[in-house]
């Protein structure tokens, strides 16, 4: 890895060290190098070489205003020359310390239980026919309010014999005036339809009327004409119903009453 800052005289910087050697590739004139082990002062083209060298790196620019640069790694750097460069071909074991992590721009192999925090990765770019293959996955843990949206599966194809169970969907809820058609060739056990809330009223027939308005919510409407009615109350044109006689109506619609006046009409209304 390596650290490259313009300092100021007397400025100090901090970075994470991970190997064995560090470099001092450029400076104005000096570096004080502090480490978890000791102090430096380098001059460019010298080297600390420290087994135990991985930990947090302070330096301090001694000279004027310039570029700093620092390579740390493991082994001893030799440095190129002529414009050479050096190629790496073989790292030891790194160990990271509890709650260090390191950031890096392109793949690094690490022991078992080894965790390196990875800030970017270059591009992937897949040639024709090519294909990736994920065989796992870490288990996924959404946060309150978060969502995770799918938006594109393969296809899905099965050999002989497989089958695939599902053993659960979740409750669909249909919005007003929303409707499923059903299709089929053998007759259709139903239910009911059920409501989620109970409303009861009374209506009072004054001027010879009552109405009960419309509601698309409704499941269905009970309706009772209470013992203490004088006459019978007619629904719609000329249904009629007596003293004390109850009825049962599956209908979102407006309910028209006529009868005497003072009479009333008691009511539930099931709605969704």
């Amino acid at each position: 890895m390596t650290f490259n800052r313009v300092m100021q005289p007397r400025q100090q910087e901090q970075f994470q060290a991970i190997g064995e050697f560090l470099y001092i590739e450029a400076c104005p004139d000096t570096v004080l190098i502090r480490t978890e082990r000791g102090e430096y002062r380098l001059k460019p083209g010298a080297q600390i070489i420290d087994s135990k060298l991985t930990g947090r790196i302070t330096v301090e620019n001694l000279g004027e205003a310039g570029a700093v640069s620092i390579i740390c790694g493991f082994g001893r750097y030799i440095p190129p020359t002529d414009g050479q460069k050096v190629d790496v071909t073989q790292m030891p074991a790194v160990v990271f310390a509890p709650g260090q992590q390191v950031d890096i721009a392109s793949p690094v192999m690490l022991a078992d239980g080894q965790v390196i925090g990875i800030s970017q990765l270059p591009k992937v770019q897949l040639a024709d026919g090519q294909q990736v293959t994920v065989s796992q996955l870490p288990a996924i843990q959404l946060a309150a309010n978060q969502q995770l949206a799918v938006t594109h599966l393969p296809d899905v194809v099965l050999a002989a014999g497989q089958q695939v169970g599902v053993t659960e969907l979740p409750k669909v809820k249909l919005e007003t005036g929303q409707a499923v058609r059903v299709y089929a060739t053998t007759p259709l056990l139903t239910k009911p339809v059920g409501g989620d809330s109970v409303a009861s009223q009374v209506l009072t027939l004054a001027a010879g009327a009552a109405v009960l308005a419309k509601n698309t919510s409704r499941c269905h409407v009970l309706l009772k004409a209470p013992t203490t009615n004088t006459h019978a109350v007619t629904l719609g044109s000329d249904w009629e119903l007596t003293p004390g006689e109850p009825l049962k109506l599956e209908t979102t619609a407006e309910l028209a009453f006529a009868g005497t006046d003072g009479d009333t009409i008691q009511i539930i209304e099931v709605s969704r």
